[in-house]
């Protein structure tokens, strides 16, 4: 569980932290899902934090994992409805592997900017499986 400083030092970089889990949500199921995803973003982030990476590269990431959220609840509420049984952990470690997170939806890898950004987002996802499973997280 984070603690009071945790929770100010992470507002102090994402001051809609605790609004994403709503913002990916498109019914109402999603948001306990959304909120785990949450939970199991929280420590990457603080990890990054105390590590004392750049302000610039945390807030990256941070969008990076934004995104990932949304994606995974935009996943399951497409196709793949029988994956709301597994755990925020086990949905993360579905949806990315040693190549990155899944596809995002509304990029176009064709376009050059687009694919740039795809490329970024995969670094931040291959960073989180990496710090999960070595945590154990």
């Amino acid at each position: 569980m984070q603690s009071t400083n945790d929770a100010k030092r992470l507002s102090g970089y994402f001051s809609n932290i605790d609004e994403w889990p709503e913002e990916w949500m498109g019914v109402e199921e999603d948001l306990e899902i959304g909120r785990g995803l949450l939970a199991s973003f929280i420590p990457f982030i603080q990890h990054m934090i105390d590590e004392g990476l750049a302000a610039k590269t945390i807030k990256n990431c941070g969008y990076h994992l934004n995104m990932l959220g949304g994606e995974i609840i935009e996943r399951l509420n497409q196709d793949d409805e029988h994956n709301r049984k597994l755990s925020p952990r086990e949905l993360i470690i579905h949806y990315v592997d040693e190549e990155g997170g899944p596809l995002l939806s509304f990029l176009d890898p064709n376009i050059k900017a687009e694919l740039a950004r795809h490329m970024a987002y995969d670094a931040t996802c291959r960073k989180l499986l990496k710090f999960m499973t070595l945590k154990g997280t």
